[in-house]
């Protein structure tokens, strides 16, 4: 077993439950639970004692692992002991103590079977309502995901909102690929009564500054301060600090700098509507890196350059560079070199490191994607999509999938929207069952967006099923 395991509470050395840890190597876990536990249920009667504490009243428990970088789990961990909940908190290295509240704390350090072998036998012996993570492709959430389905184990799973501003997502089980909506189907009955849907948090402005601001102080301290053994659960690799503070203060200089160069070219783009957009994801990006079907950014770059080049008629090509993508001015040299060497003209490709999407959807008369969330404001705007990796909203119905370059070409010749109904029909269920009200990193959003969550937790306690979060 990778890495060193013990259990420390306050200094006193306690002796592990299992005989698979050593008390004698390095200390691999701190936790305040008590040294004398019951004898460990089985896998099958785990489910059982949830439904025994709560016909008895007891006290409802919930297990937060790791959050959106900033104070949001912090604020959600607060309003959870308010409304009368046990809270244990799972940090998996320093910079998951920022911000953390007093209470019952458990620190992992090691690897993943550190991580699984302690977690299987925390919710053996004293299983938790629920567990609550942030992003469902996480090394130590996947694998949380995968224990807690074994033993009967609610997991609600948050991201970034499907629809954005002012939405968060909120599943059980997953998100994107892992979304119980990736089996979605058109359900007639709701033509005749919608369901009910969640209405977005009023007046959010975007909170990608605010996002930024955390996550640099986030992974300067993660960073910094971690050990060795916290490595191996890492969801991003490490940088060295000076290259990665240079490279973040170079790029907040140069998008600074391109919201009034590229203000003319947007201006174009915007005032003509015969092109099709091509949004770029961070190539760190989880979906790329887990849901991409095998397709890469730079992948993307050049089958839909190729298809400009085979293309039986005039078309004009947009990139929108994502903003969190530090290796936009690299990407951006890439794809004019490539312009050059295929002898695509400078007037029929676009390169924007700046502007809103929703501005440039509007405009677009197609959108090619590998799995990224523009294409939700595609789908809202009526714009057709192609679709080439995972996503929560594969669905030949509301979208057009494509495997190969070969689709690229075919989408360039003929494109045409799904039926207006369909697509009105999955959004109003994703609505209604995948996003809650809020913002990560806002600090009204932030408020509205715990109270959402713990509704939830109170809804599927009612309603006793293991459906979406509705």
């Amino acid at each position: 077993m990778p890495g060193a395991l013990a259990l420390r509470r306050k200094g006193e050395h306690m002796k592990p439950a299992s005989s698979a840890y050593r008390p004698d190597t390095p200390a691999a876990i701190e936790s305040p639970r008590a040294d004398t536990r019951p004898p460990v249920p089985s896998v099958a009667d785990a489910a059982t004692l949830i439904a025994h504490l709560s016909a008895i009243g007891g006290t409802r428990r919930i297990m937060l692992l790791q959050g959106p970088v900033g104070p949001f789990f912090a604020d959600l961990h607060t309003q959870l002991l308010r409304g009368g909940f046990a809270v244990e908190r799972i940090v998996f290295n320093p910079a998951d103590r920022l911000f953390l509240r007093k209470g019952q704390v458990t620190r992992i350090t090691g690897g993943a079977n550190v991580w699984q072998d302690w977690l299987r036998e925390s919710l053996a012996v004293s299983p938790p309502e629920a567990i609550i993570l942030f992003g469902s492709n996480r090394p130590p959430h996947a694998c949380a995901r995968a224990v807690a389905a074994e033993y009967g184990i609610t997991v609600i799973s948050l991201e970034e909102g499907y629809l954005r501003s002012g939405y968060i997502t909120c599943e059980i089980g997953g998100n994107n690929q892992h979304s119980p909506f990736a089996q979605w189907r058109f359900r007639r009955h709701l033509q005749i009564v919608p369901p009910a849907r969640s209405q977005p948090l009023p007046a959010v402005r975007s909170s990608i500054l605010t996002m930024s601001l955390w996550g640099a102080i986030h992974y300067l301290v993660r960073d910094l301060l971690s050990k060795h053994t916290d490595e191996a659960l890492f969801h991003r690799g490490k940088d060295r600090i000076t290259t990665l503070t240079g490279r973040w203060c170079a790029h907040a200089a140069r998008r600074l700098v391109a919201r009034g160069v590229e203000l003319p070219a947007r201006r174009r783009v915007q005032a003509t509507k015969d092109y099709i957009l091509v949004p770029l994801q961070v190539p760190t990006d989880s979906q790329l890196l887990v849901a991409a079907r095998g397709w890469t950014s730079a992948a993307l770059i050049e089958a839909c350059l190729q298809a400009l080049v085979r293309a039986d008629a005039p078309q004009r090509l947009v990139f929108k560079l994502h903003p969190l993508d530090t290796s936009g001015a690299r990407m951006r040299r890439v794809i004019l070199q490539r312009l050059d060497e295929l002898k695509i003209g400078r007037d029929q490709v676009q390169v924007l490191e700046t502007g809103r999407m929703a501005d440039l959807v509007r405009h677009a008369t197609g959108m090619v994607v590998i799995n990224s969330t523009s294409a939700f404001s595609a789908l809202h705007h009526n714009v057709p999509v192609l679709v080439l990796g995972e996503a929560v909203y594969r669905h030949d119905t509301v979208v057009t999938i494509g495997e190969t370059p070969q689709d690229i070409g075919a989408f360039f010749r003929t494109r045409q929207t799904k039926p207006r109904p369909l697509i009105d029909a999955f959004l109003a269920d994703l609505k209604a069952e995948s996003l809650l009200a809020g913002d990560f990193y806002i600090a009204s959003g932030r408020k509205v967006a715990a109270a959402g969550i713990i509704a939830k937790l109170d809804q599927l306690r009612s309603a006793d099923h293991g459906g979406p979060c509705a």
